[in-house]
């Protein structure tokens, strides 16, 4: 019985790290430095990573199968119409038409917040796409004329 609670305690003594009764306790100089270096080194890692990769970049595309659609309509047709810009750092492709009202109307479904913006061309309103782009109806030109002009722009950065 009393092997048995030697052992318990051993274990019990290891776990909470109290040193032992039954044996002196020397200090250990080279695991004491290697035990300090390791966080050290841990937190110098986990730094150096974070400034290195810096923060996670927000997947906010939609990747359902309709929003894809729309999406792959509108880069075909800007790529038809030759209204692809290429710009500093990435390209915009600007679609209209059918293929427009579809995906505005698209936004529209999916609760995507609306904003009317009074601009010098006219008044629009804009729906974003997430992360992406946005889809605008003009709805007013230059003059106070009510129109209904829509086109979407998409932003692929390089």
């Amino acid at each position: 019985m009393r092997f048995i609670f030697r052992r318990f305690r051993a274990r019990l003594i290891s776990l909470l790290g109290v040193a032992r009764r039954d044996k002196p306790s020397l200090p250990k100089v080279s695991s004491t430095k290697i035990k300090d270096a390791a966080p050290r080194s841990f937190v110098f890692l986990l730094v150096g990573g974070a400034l290195v990769l810096g923060s996670p970049a927000h997947a906010d595309i939609n990747v359902r199968p309709d929003a894809l659609m729309h999406y792959s309509y509108c880069i075909s047709h800007a790529k038809d119409r030759a209204s692809v810009f290429l710009l500093d750092r990435g390209t915009l492709y600007r679609c209209g038409d059918d293929i427009a009202v579809a995906y505005f109307n698209y936004l529209g479904r999916q609760r995507m917040p609306e904003r009317r913006v009074v601009e010098a061309e006219g008044v629009f309103i804009y729906r974003m796409i997430s992360g992406i782009g946005k889809c605008w109806n003009k709805i007013e030109d230059a003059e106070g004329n009510p129109v209904s002009i829509y086109g979407c722009d998409v932003y692929v950065e390089l």
